[in-house]
């Protein structure tokens, strides 16, 4: 009888071809996911004439790295999709004095901006970047000054109308300027069956310590009501209190710290009306010489006394805007002058207002930022949790460099300034621009309003496109808290596409990783092509 029987043949050819298949499969599957992982080491331009040259281009080099280039970016997933122009930095801040001093724009002696690397979906580094990309990112160390004491805020009170609606949607802003400081709040909101004790509880457990007063005036009224509810409060709850400030709920002050400490200055036992004029003219005409509110009011308690002794009358007096009010009661009956605090700035203006935002100024407070106009302070604040609130919008220029056209020979001149929180801008010139071109010490007309009309309050105003010189701007979109560290994003659509730069700011303890840069090139040469292939790698460094 024969081994094998004929009908146990075929089974068995079928088993074994379907394990030939599979295994054939396995090792294609391995090869085409070597090829993917190792794309240069397989590289080949599909010609006999191809040949691979290692001696004019092929390069090892190999670099110390202070942090690690591969740190993954904290990216949302509609920033991850796209492909796009990446770079990062690192900066480190330098804390110095509270009271230093510093030019409105300081200048970086180091190279700041690695070189743009193309990233597809998923932040998958292209294959079409050239070997010069990949380079060791520095830190750039930078000084900053600490920020102030919180403990005078303790003596600050402040006021504010509006709803128990809004002050939810401002909650992130509110936390910003008056969370983690002793100042007090009081906020005035109309009368409703809303359990205040309830709405209290839940703005106190979110960070915000905060009084809620519901009060039957209207809301022009209820501005110039301040008067009455910070007499009260003083009275039973703050004794201590020597300024009271009057503002909107979306008045954003940067520091309070720095306004409490500034107050200082002044002798709290005298009467005295504090704030800034609008920086629109039109308004200070049709409303007069007033504190305007969104900037920021403050009264000395003295005063505040001799406002309450005619409350009644002026509270009478009409309908206008509770800064006029408070303007005109202390006109008629507080024998005070305004003093003028050029650092709170009202924002009477419209998009864009990059302008002001860049100038370099010190901005003390600012208002209208999501009405008039639309920016988002709490991000563009962000990095005050690593570098602290005084580095907000400080300006730095960086990357200075000349390029020559080898075809033309002409020469252009190239150079970035930073506002930190807003924005990166390029700016290229001509060759034939003069290093004067633009006045940094003056503020970019960007927005659509009259410039006459702002030049009493601003000073003489630059134009928004100057001859000779092109200016790349990126605008800040998101940043996020890591650990100690704050990353940016800074953003720009540009015809060959999308374009970010990330910068690290490192906090007290901010962790940055030492590595070894190490890259490996090929050049591949045929008839008529020149291919450049790099590979790099990142060793951890003892």
């Amino acid at each position: 009888m024969p081994i094998f029987r004929l009908k146990t043949v075929f089974p068995l050819l079928a088993l074994i071809s379907i394990g030939v298949f599979f295994y054939c499969m396995d090792r294609y599957d391995r090869s085409a996911f070597l090829r993917f992982k190792h794309p240069i080491e397989h590289a080949n331009l599909g010609s006999s004439q191809s040949q691979i040259d290692l001696s004019p281009g092929a390069k090892d080099a190999s670099n110390t790295c202070e942090v690690d280039p591969k740190l993954a970016a904290p990216l949302p997933f509609s920033e991850w999709l796209p492909r796009k122009n990446y770079t990062r930095t690192y900066m480190r801040p330098r804390m110095v004095k509270p009271d230093a001093e510093f030019h409105t724009l300081e200048e970086i002696d180091k190279p700041v901006l690695p070189p743009f690397v193309a990233m597809e979906r998923g932040m998958v580094v292209s294959p079409e970047n050239r070997e010069e990309s990949f380079v060791c990112p520095h830190i750039i160390d930078v000084d900053v000054a600490s920020d102030d004491d919180v403990e005078e805020t303790s003596k600050l009170l402040f006021g504010l109308a509006t709803t128990v609606d809004r002050l939810d949607r401002l909650l992130p802003s509110l936390l910003y300027t008056y969370g983690n400081t002793k100042a007090g709040l009081i906020v005035l909101v109309p009368e409703s069956d809303d359990d205040l004790e309830r709405q209290e509880t839940y703005f106190r457990n979110r960070g915000l310590d905060l009084t809620l007063k519901a009060s039957p005036l209207d809301f022009t009224a209820r501005y110039f009501g301040m008067v009455e509810a910070f007499s009260e409060h003083i009275r039973m709850y703050r004794p201590h209190t020597t300024w009271l400030g009057f503002s909107d709920d979306d008045t954003f002050f940067l520091s309070l710290p720095t306004i409490a400490k500034e107050l200082k200055l002044f002798d709290e036992k005298k009467k005295h009306y504090i704030g800034s004029l609008s920086e629109a003219s039109w308004q200070v005409d049709t409303f007069g010489h007033i504190a305007f509110g969104g900037a920021g009011v403050f009264v000395s308690k003295p005063l505040l006394d001799v406002l309450m002794n005619h409350y009644d009358e002026c509270q009478s007096w009409g309908e206008q805007p509770g800064d006029q009010k408070l303007g005109q009661c202390i006109q008629r009956f507080g024998d005070t002058p305004l003093t003028l605090w050029p650092s709170l700035y009202q924002m009477d203006m419209t998009d864009p207002v990059d302008g002001v935002y860049e100038s370099g100024r010190k901005i003390e407070s600012m208002h209208h930022w999501n009405s008039w106009y639309t920016k988002d302070v709490v991000k563009m604040t962000t990095v005050a949790a690593a570098a602290g609130r005084k580095s907000v919008l400080r300006r730095w220029v960086f990357d200075q460099e000349e390029t020559v056209n080898n075809a033309t020979g002409e020469t252009t001149r190239h150079f970035w300034v930073l506002t930190n929180g807003y924005s990166l801008v390029k700016y290229t010139y001509g060759q034939n621009t003069p290093d004067d071109a633009v006045n940094f010490d003056a503020v970019e007309k960007t927005w659509p309003e009259d410039p006459l009309g702002y030049e009493s309050r601003l000073g003489p105003l630059r134009p928004a496109e100057e001859e000779g010189v092109i200016k790349d701007r990126w605008l800040m979109h998101d940043a996020y808290v890591v650990g100690e560290n704050v990353h940016q994003f800074y953003v720009r659509e540009e015809d060959e596409g999308h374009s970010v730069i990330e910068i690290v700011w490192l906090g007290p303890k901010g962790v940055v990783v030492p590595v070894s840069l190490t890259i490996n090139c090929v050049v591949l040469t045929s008839s008529n092509k020149r291919l450049s292939l790099c590979s790099y790698g990142y060793t951890l460094v003892p």
